[in-house]
């Protein structure tokens, strides 16, 4: 009879957390109209390199799913990152991981007052003015509303990178190939 309890118990928490991961998946997608898609290590480790960044740049990750980017933008770089998402899962997720590594450690190079920040929020509700590096890998629909805020809210030198689906409006500096055959997009706003 206690095993069958117990059984019982650990199949409620497992129903529980895949409702939970669904649920958050679904209104996640209502509220963006974005999958989680992630984004291969291979392709951050490209983007860090080529543009250069380092423990000088704040880098905002839109719509940063499981942290994965953050993560590993700021242990090549020791850039101060953060990420956005409005799916709870992969936000809980990301922050669990944060949590695991003792909050943040922040690399030899980093300014020990910068980190990794995950907010459960809309990233067009807040100012990128501190943003030197905005990164996004999202859907056409928000492309133009993202083009607008980087025109609007980052200072001239800011570098816009964003994967498969490029700004209406903008020409990029550069267009990357991905071994994966993704393309990546490069913007540098002007003064």
């Amino acid at each position: 009879m206690v095993i069958y309890t117990i059984v019982l118990s650990l199949f409620l928490i497992f129903s529980l957390v895949v409702l939970f991961v669904i649920t958050s998946a679904f209104l996640g997608f209502l509220l963006t109209r974005v999958p989680f898609v992630p984004t291969h290590a291979s392709d951050i480790e490209f983007i860090v390199k080529k543009l250069g960044i380092s423990s000088r740049d704040i880098f905002y990750d839109l719509g940063s799913g499981n942290g994965k980017v953050c993560f590993l933008v700021n242990k090549l770089s020791g850039a101060a990152c953060v990420g956005y998402e409005l799916t709870w899962w992969t936000h809980l997720l990301a922050r669990i991981k944060l949590a695991c590594r003792g909050g943040f450690r922040p690399s030899p190079t980093a300014d020990k007052k910068f980190g990794i920040t995950f907010k459960n929020q809309n990233f067009f509700k807040h100012p990128w003015t501190e943003a030197t590096v905005i990164y996004g890998y999202l859907y056409p629909p928000l492309m133009g509303r993202v083009e607008e805020k980087f025109l609007k809210d980052c200072k001239p030198g800011s570098i816009a990178v964003i994967r498969d689906f490029p700004f209406p409006n903008l020409i990029p500096a550069e267009v990357c190939r991905m071994p994966k055959k993704h393309e990546v997009y490069i913007y540098r706003k002007r003064g």
